[in-house]
């Protein structure tokens, strides 16, 4: 399968997460105070009982907060998620039909120029191995068009706020296989980037992290 082997590329690319860790869970359950028992008399009381009225509410009723809703997820500065998404697009693209890629590493060359640094050199220069070239074989035969839908940019969980020259995300995509004959094939993916600002003022990919 694509994703089984992107994710082996991205092993072979990473250049580690540098720190992040997963957020403790913090906080209680919300409680509730039961209501305290009447006091005992002394076997008389004249006071005559309270009435109810048939619209009131059972006391307690707003004790217990309604749990928050599932926040969602942080969102990155645009520039980051402008170039997140583009590096992704091109490294998980393919297009196996005739007189179009050459390889499956065809994908890793065009995504290096998202890229900087050693990933950069990496991308130009890597080669997939065994899997790549099978899953190509694959591709080719069948004349395959892979193509990339991104569907979020976020912040991954645990990992630190952008700042002014550095930022992690997590790049949630759909990947879909057409083929020149029969259904296309569609599934979920994603990946973990780390994003530096250049000098030039530029963002670019540096690593690959397994968030």
């Amino acid at each position: 399968m694509a994703a089984a082997v992107l994710a082996a590329v991205g092993v072979a690319l990473l250049l580690g997460l540098g720190g992040g860790e997963s957020p403790a869970d913090s906080g209680s359950a919300p409680r509730t105070t039961a209501p305290s028992s009447a006091a005992v008399g002394n076997g008389k009381d004249d006071t005559p009982p309270a009435e109810t009225s048939p619209n009131a509410e059972p006391s307690g009723s707003h004790d217990v907060p309604s749990p928050d809703p599932d926040p969602d997820p942080a969102p990155v500065p645009a520039p980051v998620d402008e170039v997140a998404r583009a590096f992704t697009t091109a490294w998980a693209s393919h297009d196996a039909r005739p007189g179009r890629d050459s390889s499956f590493d065809d994908a890793s060359r065009r995504a290096a120029a998202y890229a900087a640094g050693d990933l950069a050199e990496d991308l130009r220069t890597h080669t997939s191995g065994s899997a790549g070239t099978q899953q190509w074989l694959s591709w080719k035969d069948r004349q395959i068009q892979v193509t990339v839908t991104v569907l979020r940019v976020s912040l991954p969980d645990g990992a630190p706020a952008p700042s002014e020259d550095s930022s992690f995300v997590r790049v949630i995509y759909k990947l879909k296989e057409s083929p020149a004959k029969g259904p296309a094939t569609e599934s979920e993916e994603q990946v973990a980037l780390k994003l530096r600002r250049g000098a030039d003022g530029s963002w670019r990919v540096v690593g690959l992290p397994n968030v």
